[in-house]
């Protein structure tokens, strides 16, 4: 069964008890009535009509009626053109001022950025002034990040919490940009109750899809109770909110001892950003591990292909993101660490054997 313009769209109207001439294809569905439960009705009816792979997450992205019939057209079994893979570099990665790393990304060939707050909170720009900056050189603001101590605080404090994630979201406005990273708790006292975390986690994505946002949440590797992949997957599946998602770090998954099989079984359109970072092997505080000795890919020890390889496999099509926290990396100019990790990316890349989607009419990865 293959679902068309017109089947979309007369299925959108009737989600929005309209006639499908009623309908505005450029304006925003949520100024026509869309809301977060009927996006997710529609993601259930479109997946048994045959379109595996829509998602919440691939609809909330951009609202416009035109661009959901883009998106069901280009997700459909047998599709001309599959999505291309996205390559992007978090801001962390560089030093230099926030105008020096967006010119030294754009230079390099990136298509996007995952943000680093504290990159924003340092600049002299406002956030809408960095999404014009981006905009100019035609780089995406594929995550803002992080928002820390985010669960398994008590009800008290969540209150807080819920008032603080808000305010990220306005931030987000300003910078065009839908999707927010949230690390595992990584307090003495977080509490071990996953069932709580994943209430907290779906009022956060709750907040998140009310302004078309999303939320991903990653296993930071010296997380209290939330360390490993598979806890964090463990969580967002208890969850199971249509604006949460999980995310994938080489890091933080290679120096627990995970590997590809913790992958098994997460459907793909629950991981929303899959980041990639080279290590050496070392014996030593995970956490300091982390943030001092991450290297690009090539330069360190750790597999990168195999985890890789597996989400290729299982249909994952999000954005790569190169995300090095390394001072010594951070002190050299950032244009050269730019160019060197392109470099870097698309050499591990060519050795996946042709398991990367999406390549361009040069060979290359799409960056975008």
């Amino acid at each position: 069964m293959s679902l068309t313009a017109a089947d979309v769209t007369a299925d959108v109207a009737e989600a929005l008890f309209l006639q499908p001439a009623e309908l505005d294809h450029q304006l925003d569905l949520r100024d026509q009535g869309m809301d977060s439960v009927r996006t997710m009705e529609l993601v259930d009816r479109w997946r048994r009509a045959g379109v595996p792979g829509i998602s919440f997450i691939a609809l909330a992205e951009d609202r416009r009626l035109e661009r959901w019939i883009e998106v069901v057209r280009e997700l459909q079994p047998g599709a001309a053109e599959p999505p291309s893979l996205r390559t992007c570099i978090a801001t962390v990665s560089l030093g230099g001022s926030l105008t020096d790393k967006l010119d030294a990304v754009a230079a390099a060939g990136f298509g996007g950025i995952e943000l680093l707050d504290a990159d924003l909170r340092d600049s002299s720009l406002s956030a809408s002034e960095v999404a014009a900056r981006c905009a100019d050189l035609g780089l995406t603001i594929d995550a803002y990040q992080p928002f820390r101590r985010a669960e398994g605080v008590s009800a008290a404090e969540f209150t807080d919490v819920l008032a603080r994630f808000r305010g990220e979201l306005d931030v987000m406005a300003g910078l065009g940009t839908g999707s927010i990273l949230v690390v595992s708790n990584t307090d003495d006292d977080a509490d071990p109750d996953r069932d709580l975390s994943a209430r907290q986690l779906s009022a956060l994505a709750d907040a998140a899809a009310e302004r078309g946002m999303s939320v991903t949440y990653e296993a930071l590797a010296w997380g209290t109770h939330v360390g490993r992949f598979a806890d964090a997957w463990d969580v967002v599946r208890r969850a199971g909110h249509p604006a949460l998602t999980v995310t994938v770090d080489t890091f933080h998954m290679i120096s627990r001892g995970e590997d590809a099989g913790a992958l098994d079984g997460v459907p793909m359109d629950k991981i929303s950003l899959a980041q990639v970072a080279d290590a050496p092997m070392l014996s030593m505080d995970l956490k300091q591990w982390s943030r001092n000795h991450r290297c690009l890919p090539g330069d360190g020890e750790f597999d990168l292909r195999t985890p890789l390889r597996a989400l290729w496999a299982a249909g994952y099509r999000g954005p790569l993101s190169l995300e090095i926290f390394n001072p010594e990396i951070r002190a050299q100019p950032p244009h050269d660490v730019a160019a060197r990790g392109a470099r870097a990316l698309d050499a591990l890349l060519a050795e996946l054997d042709g398991a990367v989607p999406g390549p361009d009419a040069s060979g290359d990865p799409v960056r975008a």
